[in-house]
């Protein structure tokens, strides 16, 4: 579990760096020196008060060490943002090692490693940590455990749960192993509880996404929201329930944020399940795609917003809320800024949930897909809009004449009428799309100037579903494979109904029988692979089925190969893969910009500034000016004027001008950045690092470094 420190000054060094880490939060509010939290404070702010890094001397930044995990592994993302407590850097590998790092020297410490355990891999966007006296504990999930690891030796502290584990399956109101469920994006603490959220996957058997609370000593539950209503709870009335009906989703996977002294925490809810068809969950669907407001101690809702009703478009509330105080007339406004897939920045008073911008709440298209009931309406305008909105004909890529009529024939091909068209069965073109808008990167906010710092997309996809029961081929045949429904259910999103896959990132799985046998697939299937999470609640003979299915083996008549019929609705559809709408080289159907970092004023909510971000070498060398790129991750505004993110596919880590979006400098990454920065300070030094781990869903070369920049010694 523990790779043993080979010096003794290596441990002297731990103690002492361990040491320093003992400071109040007050302090560590001052002086921004460490980075102690996901996203740099539970209030989700993102930015950093150090201004030795400024934009008179940026030009200077180097990289003042690299660090390598060791364990690569292809299509294996690696979006962690580092935490930083004293002079100790804590990070996870791409298989989910925890590792500390000497913050200053980028030397290794000790490593944790969850696979002992059975578990590794899936996506780790950061930790959280509870203290207790001079005693520092970590918290990391990885698979269905989450962890608590002390913070100095890095040894499992069996106190906790159960030998160290918390088993985040149970607790939920249904069969424990009948779950697949996992922790992306880091909890949050609160006094002596530990609040957190979960990944329940997308399909139709996902798991329910209930907001849950555990003693931080012990791992005792403590208490539970539920996310879908029980009966006689405030929104059961909002769901249209159906006997032997799998409801799962409404989770939060995008991290929580929290107001210490009011004692509140903030929920940031994401799509029911299935999120693309909504047959079997007709209705407003309270609790999904809401920002709520617990009492941090009870989980008492205190209010609610619903920013998407009945969501048929994967529109999760993607990241936690930050919130900031603004100034106005009337004094300081406690609000909170979310950002959203559909490109706005919805503006809260956090004390009572009220919208601080004139929110119009506007019909919307009609299903037409059987057995779909589209809400009527949506909200529109719930705050700043960012992004543009719904593709029109005037909005077609314009980088080439040739890309142009490419994108207009096939434009004709799609059902479109605006935001919030629902998806069809001939194809959807939808704008901004699951993937931004803004996404889990969330917003820097500097409490100086009341600035926000935001990096988006806007990339149009074809939303085309598909019936699980359709028949196969000109002869209209019935597939021979049972696990082709699990397959479809669970899979198609990614890798298309037709195991066609979307490039790189989501590869084919067409002659998989050649690359993969029975034991590789199921560990595959059960323990995840790159973005690809864990499912491990699959039982025996549904998971045999599927392998089937992939491997091509026609199943026999016994009674391993027998599964139970899918619960729930005869009818279910089922999206046929994430297909971005493109030109004939693959490039994104509209007009650029496709991806930009952009800057908000809170005092007026104007935006001042919108900058492409990232572009791609074979455009630039035609002549085509910056487009911007389709990028994950997100930014950190500092004291020192500058704006730093990574995020593209061009690899490139980026310093903007906070006043203006120029661009003060940049380096090329070893492997793309898709992550959050961390800021800090050692020994009167600012450093500056991001975990360069590629893969990701735009398919660039998978790695396994953290590069921290700092100013050369003068």
């Amino acid at each position: 579990m523990i790779r043993t420190i080979d010096s003794v000054i290596a441990l002297v060094c731990l103690l002492v760096s361990f040491a320093c880490s003992q400071r109040n939060d007050a302090s560590e509010a001052k002086d921004y020196q460490t980075w102690e939290h996901y996203r740099s404070t539970k209030t989700a702010a993102q930015f950093s008060g150090l201004d030795q890094i400024n934009k008179e001397n940026v030009h200077l930044l180097q990289p003042a060490w690299t660090y390598h995990t060791g364990d690569s592994k292809e299509r294996t993302p690696m979006e962690c943002n580092p935490m930083i407590l004293g002079n100790v850097m804590y990070v996870s590998s791409p298989q989910l090692d925890l590792i500390a790092l000497d913050a200053e020297k980028g030397t290794e410490l000790w490593r944790f490693d969850p696979e002992e355990y059975g578990q590794s891999g899936g996506v780790n966007r950061g930790f959280f940590h509870y203290r207790e006296g001079d005693k520092i504990r970590i918290f990391m999930a990885v698979g269905y455990y989450l962890f608590a690891i002390d913070a100095q030796s890095g040894e499992l502290l069996t106190e906790f749960a159960e030998e160290g584990k918390l088993d985040l399956r149970k607790n939920l109101g249904v069969d424990p192993e009948a779950l697949s469920i996992s922790l992306s994006t880091p909890g949050v603490v609160f006094e002596d509880l530990i609040i957190i959220g979960s990944a329940t996957g997308e399909g139709y058997d996902a798991s329910p996404g209930h907001i849950r609370a555990y003693n931080a000593k012990t791992g005792a539950f403590e208490w539970i929201f539920h996310t879908i209503p029980k009966e006689g709870e405030l929104g059961h009335d909002t769901w249209n329930w159906q006997e032997e009906e799998n409801y799962g989703g409404a989770n939060n996977w995008g991290g929580l944020s929290l107001d210490e002294e009011q004692g509140w925490v903030y929920v940031s809810t994401g799509s029911p399940a299935y999120d693309f068809y909504g047959g079997n969950r007709l209705g407003e669907n309270l609790f999904g795609n809401s920002i709520l407001a617990l009492d941090a101690k009870t989980g008492e809702r205190k209010w609610h917003y619903q920013a998407v009703t009945h969501d048929i478009w994967d529109y999760d509330l993607p990241c936690a809320a930050t919130l900031v105080d603004i100034p106005s007339t009337n004094g300081v406004v406690k609000a909170l800024v979310q950002p959203t897939k559909m490109g706005e920045l919805i503006l809260l008073d956090r004390l009572t949930g009220k919208p601080l911008m004139e929110m119009k709440e506007r019909n919307v298209p009609p299903s037409y897909v059987p057995g779909e009931v589209a809400h009527p309406t949506q909200k529109f305008n719930q705050g700043i809009t960012v992004t543009r909105q719904g593709l029109d004909s005037t909005m077609l890529t314009n980088i080439s004449k040739e890309a142009n009529a490419y994108v207009k024939e096939a434009y004709k091909k799609y059902r479109n009428e605006g935001l919030y068209t629902p998806p069809s069965l001939e194809g959807t073109l939808t704008f901004p799309a699951t993937r931004g808008g803004m996404i889990w990167g969330g917003a820097s906010y500097d409490p100086n100037n009341h600035m926000l710092y935001v990096n988006a997309n806007e990339i149009p996809m074809i939303l085309q579903v598909r019936n699980i029961a359709e028949k196969d081929g000109q002869g209209g045949k019935q597939s021979n494979f049972p696990g082709k429904n699990t397959y479809l259910s669970n899979c198609s999103n990614c890798h298309g109904a037709d195991q066609e896959g979307l490039g790189e990132a989501f590869p084919s799985l067409k002659g998989i029988k050649e690359r993969h046998d029975r034991a590789s697939l199921t560990k595959i299937i059960t323990h995840g692979n790159g973005l690809m999470p864990a499912f491990q609640g699959f039982e025996e003979k549904k998971l045999n089925a599927l392998i089937d299915y992939l491997l091509e083996i026609t199943p026999v008549s016994d009674p391993v190969h027998e599964i139970k019929e899918e619960k729930g609705p005869r009818d279910r559809y089922v999206l046929q893969g994430f297909r971005i709408f493109t030109d004939e080289e693959g490039f994104p159907g509209n007009k650029p910009p496709w991806g930009t970092l952009n800057a908000i004023d809170l005092k007026t909510k104007t935006i001042k500034w919108k900058v492409p971000l990232g572009e791609y070498p074979k455009l630039k060398d035609r002549g085509v000016p910056a487009t911007g790129t389709q990028n994950f991750g997100g930014c950190v505004a500092t004291a020192g004027g500058l704006v730093f993110m990574g995020g593209t596919p061009d690899e490139m880590f980026r310093a903007f001008d906070v006043a203006t979006g120029e661009i003060l400098w940049e380096f090329k990454l070893p492997f793309g950045g898709y992550a959050v920065p961390a800021i800090y300070e050692v020994n009167g030094k600012q450093y500056v690092v991001i975990a360069a781990g590629g893969a990701n869903r735009l398919g660039t070369p998978a790695g396994d470094a953290y590069v921290a920049f700092a100013l050369p010694e003068m």
